[in-house]
């Protein structure tokens, strides 16, 4: 088999990696706070020797996440040698922020400038920048999935059913007096990753603060998507259509290993 054929494969399902991303980034156009994600590309060059040559019976096709390379090869041939394949070392998160609509609700909080809120959930500590909130049977203020906002101090902020403003500190202050603040955190940009519900997880010990940092809350407003709908829309089309020209590579270079094992049958 043309070893040419591994390339392809390798770049196929390098591409449907991006798609999967770019198809992610258009199906939360209109999440709030939700922040689109990119793939980073990069060539691989294998060394020579029989430890980098692929065969058949390698398993290096199958990839769990963008930081899969494409080795090691076993069941070395004699006739090994350097070759280049495409590898996806990391995917990113495009932390711009997002426009600010105004929705004229209480209980709807955006961000201005850096910073994330902090969500308790089961799984510990998640970060957001989508601000529309809502108060429990409990009286306090939760996610749209029920998960409490945590307030300075890392407390659940207990608000009850009383009206509330939210200053731009995030102190929260009802008819009865001031009732908590909402806490800011800044996250690594290279620690984010997602874990659904458009929630963000870091890495324990890598919130830091914010205090005295210019921006802050605005209440009455959310913060939109910041996917570039034009753009991504073009990017598909690309990826798409490498995708359709890597498929046709692996189906000449198969058709041309198929004429090579007839003409070898003929001639024995």
């Amino acid at each position: 088999m043309d070893s040419g054929i591994y390339a392809a494969v390798n770049g196929a399902l390098r591409t449907e990696m991006r798609l999967d991303v770019l198809s992610n980034n258009l199906a939360n156009v209109n999440t709030n706070g939700f922040k689109e994600g990119n793939i980073t590309f990069e060539s691989y060059l294998t060394k020579t020797g029989n430890e980098q040559y692929p065969l058949p019976g390698d398993t290096f096709m199958g990839h769990k996440g963008p930081s899969d390379l494409p080795y090691p090869f076993i069941n070395p041939a004699s006739s090994a040698y350097s070759m280049s394949y495409p590898a996806a070392p990391s995917t990113t998160t495009d932390t711009t922020q997002g426009a600010l609509k105004g929705t004229g609700n209480p209980l709807d909080v955006a961000i201005e400038g850096e910073g994330y809120f902090v969500i308790n959930t089961p799984e510990g500590r998640r970060y957001t920048r989508d601000g529309s909130f809502q108060i429990n049977e409990q009286g306090e203020m939760v996610t749209k999935d029920g998960h409490p906002v945590l307030g300075n101090g890392g407390a659940p902020l207990n608000i009850g059913n009383q009206s509330v403003e939210i200053s731009q500190d995030g102190t929260i202050a009802s008819p009865s007096g001031q009732v908590g603040q909402l806490m800011r955190v800044g996250l690594p940009k290279d620690a984010l990753k997602r874990v659904g519900q458009n929630l963000l997880s870091a890495p324990p010990g890598s919130e830091t603060s914010l205090t005295g940092v210019r921006g802050g809350f605005k209440q009455g407003f959310l913060e939109a998507s910041n996917t570039n709908t034009v753009r991504g829309m073009t990017q598909m089309i690309e990826a798409n259509r490498n995708f359709e020209n890597y498929l046709k590579i692996i189906q000449t270079l198969d058709g041309v290993d198929g004429q090579a094992n007839q003409i070898g049958h003929l001639g024995s």
